[in-house]
């Protein structure tokens, strides 16, 4: 590398450091489930999970998701309701590892949010994320759907 190549990329970084931008760190050996889907009355929720395995735990990362209005209205109101969750061979009903309710701000597009480095799932068990969304209709009811990521 050049001297003033050094140099540019020192000043780039200097630029970075005092402006306070921070940027994602992202795990070396992250993975995603499987993208699914939900519908209702013609909206639409794409979505998935990003976790990484350490040792004998699965660590969930973010959920993502993305809302799409169709033909429709899509408000900035709408919620997402999601949670981590392990398969239960007892068949007393799926554990819950997290569970995160957005408040009532969430628009149309993409999005997500990061769990916390904490939360972690046995290997030997399956993880997987449940989705609930309620779509936000600008004057009308709001329609919801359900779904659940592939278990990893």
């Amino acid at each position: 590398m050049t001297a003033m190549q050094n140099l540019k990329r020192a000043a780039v970084i200097a630029a970075i450091i005092g402006a306070g931008v921070t940027l994602p760190v992202v795990q070396a050996n992250a993975s995603t489930t499987g993208s699914r889907s939900c519908s209702a009355s013609g909206y639409v929720a794409n979505f998935w999970l990003e976790y990484h395995a350490s040792g004998s735990y699965d660590y969930p990362d973010k959920f993502h998701w993305e809302l799409l209005a169709g033909g429709s209205r899509l408000g900035n109101r709408s919620n997402v309701n999601a949670k981590i969750r392990s398969v239960n061979s007892g068949g007393t009903g799926d554990p819950v590892h997290y569970e995160w309710p957005s408040q009532d701000n969430i628009g149309p597009g993409r999005d997500s949010h990061t769990i916390p480095n904490s939360v972690k799932v046995a290997r030997s068990k399956s993880m997987y994320a449940s989705y609930q969304f309620i779509f936000d209709r600008p004057n009308d009811s709001d329609p919801r759907c359900t779904g659940r990521t592939p278990s990893v």
